[in-house]
């Protein structure tokens, strides 16, 4: 149970937050305005929470004291309230109206000092749609959110494929995009973002940030995969891991789960040692048990 909080409390709390918002983007605070856009991370009670509970007005006190900031403040504080409450569904349904106010910020803002925040944004609206189609189907409805989140993510992916210092943050959102795809079974869908990166004279694909191009990677690799193109999915899983920091191993062994399997196709047996190292003995075992069978 949230502390007994006064109005006047409550009511300061708020304000700081919306303080903090409206600061960060006056002083284009890419970082802090990051920080203060994320909503699934959250736990249940935080001090914003517990006020957003004890002063139920906030819409209308966001929308006053910043006018100019009306579509995007009550509806992020209405996001935060229903996260915070486990009705995931409803914070989506306001997260997506929040993002949507940002998008249109973003696009007046000349410079790419948001573009931290508008990650955080693409990420937040694929967490938060999980959340939500998980909530839907326990409750047999409609778990629909994730495909509006991969919607949006495309209005946010349209915004950055222009020409211009916006544009190197284009490929993040592509990931969030293939994440998407992927978990829906709609991975047909990448294609038209794969074209767009790769045959735009926008993009020079060496000037994303490496973390970005690894996933990139990963994913369009395990496209090859599925298309049986296990050459140039050895290429692209080949530099997924090559490039991939050696210190985040989850992120190697999903790499080299799809990667084992490619070079047995090819011919090129992967060390045991490796296997070992990243508990992948039972991918080349069912790879050779199934070569096995098929000799047979």
């Amino acid at each position: 149970m949230a502390p007994y909080l006064s109005m006047g409390e409550a009511h300061r709390r708020i304000a700081d937050y919306l303080s903090r918002v409206a600061d960060s983007i006056s002083s284009s605070d890419g970082a802090a305005l990051a920080s203060l856009l994320a909503v699934s991370s959250a736990p249940p009670s935080t001090p914003l929470s517990d006020a957003l509970s004890a002063f139920p007005d906030f819409p209308r006190l966001a929308a006053d004291r910043y006018p100019h900031l009306s579509d995007l403040l009550p509806t992020l504080l209405r996001a935060i309230h229903s996260h915070s409450l486990i009705r995931f569904a409803d914070a989506y349904s306001s997260f997506e109206k929040a993002a949507n106010a940002f998008l249109q910020e973003f696009r007046n803002w000349e410079t790419p000092w948001a573009m931290e925040a508008m990650h955080t944004v693409a990420l937040e609206i694929r967490l938060l749609a999980e959340k939500a189609d998980r909530e839907l189907a326990t409750s047999g409805k409609n778990p629909d959110k994730l495909q509006a989140a991969g919607s949006f993510l495309m209005k946010v992916f349209g915004a950055l494929a222009v020409k211009g210092p916006k544009r190197i943050g284009a490929l993040y959102v592509t990931c969030q995009l293939f994440k998407i795809y992927f978990r829906l079974g709609t991975v047909h869908l990448c294609r038209s973002v794969i074209r767009s990166i790769e045959t735009a004279r926008n993009f020079d694909f060496e000037d994303f940030p490496v973390k970005d191009k690894v996933t990139y990677m990963y994913y369009t690799g395990r496209l090859e995969v599925f298309n049986e193109n296990f050459l140039v999915a050895d290429q692209k899983l080949t530099y997924a891991l090559m490039h991939c920091n050696p210190q985040y191993g989850a992120n190697l062994r999903r790499i080299l789960k799809f990667l084992v399997p490619v070079k047995l196709s090819i011919g090129v047996l992967p060390r045991i040692t490796l296997l070992e190292r990243y508990n992948l003995l039972e991918v080349y075992i069912l790879v050779h048990l199934h070569d096995v069978e098929d000799i047979l």
